[in-house]
């Protein structure tokens, strides 16, 4: 019998902070602590009003979470907002918490992004195998460039490399970056999704369409609403937006004399607006292996998505949703009648979504995960240290 392991997993973004990445390393650290792992999340500290209700906190009863020092504001690039850990004792932090807890394994996710993904590969202690997931899409950087050599020396001090889908490697090579990656997806959890009970508030004779995404510039909610203005009867569609972020209140203005709930950031009550859905619109105009889509279709709902690269590794157009043109409101527009008109040709839809969806169960997707963590260990068994053999960036 393998004995348990000591994981530590490192994400800047996490809860109260929402997002792919927060559920992606919440479930995760689920999974390996449900195995029998003592898993240890480390993040930061986020000062902003916390949507985790008691309830929802305890979803992180079976791991432990360590914060070091606080988020900075949002900053944003690539359309999309982000925090940095920033702190006068963060590195002392780091080192000391490697010092007592021992892990075996560091697993950082966003490896190659301030603060504290860089800081554990300095901290890390010469034993412990540290490995990366790259989970972002982003265009071409003049900084990655500029910055080129010294974080290639970040990446080569790890000593194994997931990536969620190609495009999140291919994000690296754009910049001159290299590593060689296995792929493992985005997991999702198709049970919660398919707990949820309607509201009755909600269903009403509206036709309800759910979107779930950060309220900023990579997301083209305007779009969605400008195709509700395209159809013959606007009142009858309600569009519930879940999520918060710099565009709201702009968003907010263009809905006027729209049927639009705007009902902010969401954890626990997101499998019954879910339930209480039709239809489920992905917004991203940019995106990797987008976990948001996934949740839509673990639902049980025909989706809709922009025509990217990461929305077609998940859906077929017109199997389990209908693919539409980056900016075109028509054709949402044309998709959307096409839904309402036709029931049997949405629980058709539905159902394609919701068996697409199996393939990335949490259970499976983590037995994979946690095959690559022996994989690597069994690697650099009996060497003396993996930091000799990598070139630690802070020799």
């Amino acid at each position: 019998m393998q004995r348990p392991l000591r994981i530590a997993l490192v994400s800047e973004p996490f809860y109260p902070d929402l997002g792919g990445m927060p559920e992606h390393v919440h479930n995760l650290a689920q999974q390996l602590a449900h195995a029998g792992h003592d898993v240890t999340v480390i993040t930061t500290e986020y000062a902003r009003a916390t949507p985790l209700s008691p309830p929802a906190a305890a979803l992180c009863a079976r791991y432990d979470v360590v914060r070091l020092g606080r988020a900075t504001s949002h900053i944003v690039s690539n359309g999309s907002q982000h925090h940095v850990a920033v702190g006068l004792r963060l590195r002392a932090q780091m080192g000391a918490l490697f010092a007592q807890r021992d892990f075996d394994l560091i697993h950082l996710h966003g490896p190659i992004f301030p603060t504290l993904a860089l800081l554990a590969i300095h901290c890390a202690p010469p034993r412990a195998v540290l490995l990366g997931t790259l989970h972002t899409h982003f265009a071409d950087s003049r900084l990655l460039r500029l910055l080129r050599r010294p974080i290639q020396r970040y990446v080569d001090a790890l000593d194994g490399v997931i990536a969620v889908s190609e495009s999140a490697v291919r994000s690296l090579e754009r910049v001159g970056l290299h590593c060689h990656a296995t792929r493992i997806e985005n997991g999702i959890d198709p049970e919660y999704w398919q707990s949820g009970r309607p509201i009755a508030a909600l269903r009403d004779h509206c036709f309800n369409v759910l979107v779930q995404a950060r309220l900023e510039p990579r997301n083209d909610v305007r779009t969605v609403l400008a195709a509700l203005r395209h159809l013959p009867d606007p009142a009858r569609v309600r569009l519930i937006v879940v999520g918060d972020g710099p565009d709201r209140e702009r968003l907010l203005r263009e809905a006027t004399g729209l049927n639009v709930a705007f009902v902010g950031p969401q954890l626990q009550a997101r499998a019954d607006l879910a339930a209480s859905s039709d239809a489920y619109f992905f917004t991203a105009t940019i995106a990797s292996h987008p976990m948001s889509l996934l949740e839509g279709m673990a639902a049980g709902l025909p989706v809709l998505a922009f025509d990217i690269e990461g929305a077609r590794e998940l859906i077929r157009d017109e199997i389990e949703g209908f693919v539409v043109g980056l900016g075109r409101a028509d054709q949402v527009a044309c998709r959307l009648a096409q839904l309402i008109a036709d029931p049997i040709r949405r629980s058709a839809l539905a159902q394609s979504a919701r068996t697409r969806a199996q393939d990335f169960a949490w259970p499976q997707i983590a037995q994979r995960v946690l095959a690559y963590y022996r994989e690597r260990l069994s690697e650099v068994e009996g060497r003396s240290t993996s930091r000799e053999r990598t070139g630690h960036p802070a020799g």
